[in-house]
């Protein structure tokens, strides 16, 4: 993780928002324990910071839906298995939508996707690549599936990645600190990957061209 000793990152000129699965059927799922209450409150203040900086960076919401029946998934598979317990996660349902609590206007970007990884069934790729980017800054849940499973993808395809520490979660909450302490303080870290806290990546935000 960066530390204070180290200063502030800055993500450069090309650098892209990408926020997983901020959607109404999951955060509903984590909105009455304490760790999900704060990750509703930190999920604010970044969105807020974010749509109030001027040039505006790329930012792009992502979305766990499928079409009526969830003919992509394979019943009886670990990923179908994964999944039940929410719900059917219905493409243009208000469930499958981006919650309401956050802003998403215009100049957002939300892709839907039929997989864990934001990479899966989506056109976050080519839309990177069409961008210029070569920076993602991640938040979102869960931990160990969504995230891990985009940043592995992306850190194959050679982006620069910032994971915002305090913006991530795992699924049960309170299974957070556990797949923190394994992911997010020695899985990233090994891969140099920068974990930085949301004090940090605001100053970062603030900064950054």
């Amino acid at each position: 993780m960066v530390s204070e000793a180290q200063g502030t990152p800055n993500f450069g000129r090309r650098y892209a928002i990408l926020n997983l699965d901020w959607m109404a059927l999951l955060l509903s799922a984590i909105e009455g324990t304490p760790e999900g209450q704060s990750l509703i409150e930190n999920y604010k203040k970044w969105n807020e910071a974010v749509h109030k900086k001027s040039p505006r960076p790329l930012t792009i919401f992502t979305t766990l839906a499928f079409a009526h029946g969830q003919p992509e998934v394979e019943r009886g598979k670990p990923f179908s298995k994964l999944i039940a317990p929410f719900g059917d996660f219905k493409a243009g349902t208000p469930e499958t939508e981006i919650d309401t609590r956050f802003t998403v206007n215009e100049q957002d970007i939300v892709l839907t996707k039929t997989r864990c990884s934001a990479t899966s069934g989506s056109a976050l790729e080519q839309i990177l690549k069409a961008q210029n980017i070569d920076t993602v800054v991640i938040s979102g849940l869960s931990l160990s599936g969504v995230i891990m499973s985009t940043v592995y993808h992306l850190f194959d395809l050679d982006y620069n990645i910032y994971v915002i520490e305090d913006n991530v979660l795992e699924l049960p909450p309170s299974d957070t600190a556990e797949f923190k302490a394994l992911f997010v303080q020695k899985i990233l870290p090994r891969m140099n990957l920068q974990v930085i806290s949301l004090e940090t990546a605001l100053r970062a935000l603030e900064q950054s061209s």
